[in-house]
């Protein structure tokens, strides 16, 4: 049960930390909540969260062929310690940005619920990062002795998280106090992120 708490506790929050950071994501998340309300940002939060569950899924089973290996899986684990190194690295150095520097109309046309789906989801299935980043997150978390019901606790975890999340984000951006906070706040969110991961990547080696 304690490595159970452990491994999950350090999944959850590095993942979560990985959330708070501004990328690919919530840019086109900022975009179609812009364009088309809430209803399209929602949609959109939903088949990222999707295209993200894949990736999970790959990444879970993956992890669990090769977990038996001792030599493979180390390596992996060290992997991707280093690729949270790399994240948290990139977090600290970035610049402030101008999240909503530019104002979008919305558009008065109906688009088709697949279509506001669909731009999420292909967003971050050809986001190849996100392949990378859960094999990464399930390498640390995931040791031998790890059922497979709690392996597939830790998927349901990050795709409701992902999801929640995004979906969140929607309700941040479509109000206007929210949007003055994210605009103040960003650099200083991703720079903490950037600072916590770096820890569990030295953490999860020691």
């Amino acid at each position: 049960m304690e490595n159970f708490m452990i491994g999950f506790l350090t999944l959850a929050l590095a993942h979560f930390m990985a959330l708070l950071s501004p990328g690919v994501d919530f840019f086109i998340i900022l975009s179609n909540s812009s364009k088309y309300g809430k209803l399209g940002g929602i949609l959109t939060s939903t088949g990222i969260a999707f295209a993200n569950l894949f990736y999970i899924l790959l990444a879970l089973f993956g992890i669990s062929l090769i977990k038996e290996n001792q030599l493979i899986f180390a390596t992996i684990k060290i992997l991707g310690s280093i690729y949270l190194l790399y994240i948290g690295f990139l977090l600290l150095k970035s610049k402030k940005r101008e999240l909503f520097g530019k104002k979008i109309e919305k558009k008065k046309t109906k688009k088709d619920i697949f279509k506001y789906f669909s731009m999420g989801f292909f967003s971050a299935i050809l986001n190849p990062k996100n392949s990378i980043f859960y094999f990464t997150m399930f390498s640390i978390s995931i040791q031998n002795d790890t059922s497979f019901s709690i392996q597939i606790f830790y998927a349901a975890w990050m795709f409701f998280a992902v999801l929640l999340w995004d979906i969140f984000i929607v309700y941040l951006v479509t109000n206007k106090k929210s949007k003055i906070f994210l605009e103040n706040y960003s650099n200083y969110i991703e720079k903490s992120s950037g600072f916590i991961l770096i820890i569990i990547a030295i953490l999860i080696n020691i």
